[in-house]
């Protein structure tokens, strides 16, 4: 905030200096009048430099100003994103943030990494394939995190076939 000290003493020694500009009307004596001059350059001098302080200030203020309108915009693009996901529980217990089909606005269905989206991050999880446990397995690539979506199924194992180490040549 701009230091309103700062403009109340430019205002009065403005002021004063016109007071002194008009005092130096009715000198007659070329001293007195040289000493009113200096007295009242002295005065746009401190005039001067409080209105470059509240300017430099002013300046600050609207820099700050920017700043936070700039968060702001950021922290509203942000909830506009984030409110076309929701999060969603794909099974043993593995969270992602998909893309709610009313928001789709023409996109893919997709998943998001919850722990970039958490961090305000829209990082799409890239399908790699199907484990042997038939669960999805997913990656992001920004956290490097893997997900596997779905149950974990027990894995079928084919009998064992055993073979005779001899040819019997029958």
């Amino acid at each position: 905030m701009v230091d309103l000290s700062l403009v109340t003493a430019l205002v009065t020694n403005l002021k004063t200096a016109i007071d002194i500009g008009k005092t130096v009307k009715e000198i007659n004596d070329i001293s007195q009048v040289r000493d009113k001059v200096i007295e009242m350059q002295e005065l746009i001098l401190s005039a001067q430099s409080s209105a470059m302080a509240a300017q430099t200030q002013l300046f600050e203020v609207l820099q700050d100003n920017a700043e936070l309108k700039r968060k702001a915009a950021a922290v509203d693009e942000w909830a506009a994103t984030a409110s076309r996901y929701q999060l969603q529980d794909f099974g043993a217990g593995t969270f992602a943030y998909e893309l709610r089909p009313e928001a789709a606005n023409g996109e893919p269905q997709h998943r998001l990494c919850p722990t970039c989206f958490e961090q305000r991050r829209r990082s799409l999880l890239q399908f790699l394939g199907r484990t042997a446990s038939a669960q999805d397995k997913y990656h992001c690539a920004p956290c490097g995190q893997p997900y596997y979506f779905g149950a974990m199924q027990p894995i079928s194992v084919s009998p064992r076939v055993t073979r005779s180490s001899y040819w019997d040549g029958h």
